[in-house]
């Protein structure tokens, strides 16, 4: 059963995330949201500038309510590719499923994505449909996969960031190394090996790369546009999620 002091802190809770959803708010449009009285509003308002959040209030008509600055989380100041990082860090761990302090990581994992800026969240978005998560590898991928270099995998993820075509040397199965143009659609995560999802311009079709097969990157200068998702829906079996 919820107690006085939880059902306060629910409040506070949505309190906070309606004064960063949107520039300003009217007394009355946050009353109407919290079903709450002028007077419970305003000691709520008070109890936060206490606590130190820079709520603002403007008075007279078109006047309004409103959390001054990058408040929160967003204090950070995260680029878009740590913001990336952060939360695909929590989704491995997710998957990972671990018995131990693992329980709330997607509850947090959602928090998180939604406390940032709208601008940077339509960003992120985008490119968190295109990080992929599946089951843990087989035991057979799992013995033989190594994690690359960092300066390689560093600039495959800057190519995946930035849609830029890459330049790669890359060792089959059969151990017949070829060098190929690729655009870099897709991450995909299958514990602990990662792959490259990629259109190959050697082939003119989608091809999946394991990137510890990549043994040499070169970023070329030309920019790729985002293929349409149905060209690549043959190597995402259902049960890769986006993070």
């Amino acid at each position: 059963m919820q107690t006085s002091f939880d059902k306060r802190m629910e409040r506070r809770t949505r309190l906070l995330g309606l004064l960063r959803s949107e520039e300003h708010w009217t007394s009355t449009d946050l009353r109407e949201q919290l079903g709450i009285s002028q007077r419970t509003l305003m000691r709520e308002l008070s109890d936060l500038r206490d606590a130190g959040y820079p709520i603002d209030s403007d008075r007279g008509r078109g006047g309004g309510i409103r959390l001054n600055g990058r408040w929160g989380i967003e204090r950070l100041n995260l680029s878009h590719q740590e913001v990336v990082e952060l939360i695909l860090a929590l989704a491995v761990m997710e998957n990972l499923q671990s018995p131990l302090l693992t329980g709330n990581l997607k509850a947090i994992r959602q928090k998180l994505f939604q406390a940032f800026p709208q601008e940077q969240r339509s960003k992120v978005n985008e490119l968190r449909k295109r990080i992929l998560i599946g089951d843990k590898a087989s035991k057979n991928v799992a013995s033989f996969y190594k994690t690359p270099d960092a300066p390689l995998s560093e600039t495959i993820a800057s190519a995946f960031l930035q849609q830029q075509c890459l330049e790669i040397d890359y060792l089959s199965e059969a151990y017949k190394r070829t060098t190929r143009v690729i655009e870099p659609h897709y991450i995909l995560l299958n514990w602990p090996a990662w792959y490259i999802i990629a259109w190959d311009h050697l082939r003119t079709t989608t091809r999946t790369f394991r990137i510890d097969r990549i043994k040499r990157t070169s970023p070329r200068e030309e920019s790729f546009a985002l293929r349409p998702k149905t060209q690549f829906q043959d190597i995402f079996a259902d049960y890769f999620e986006a993070i």
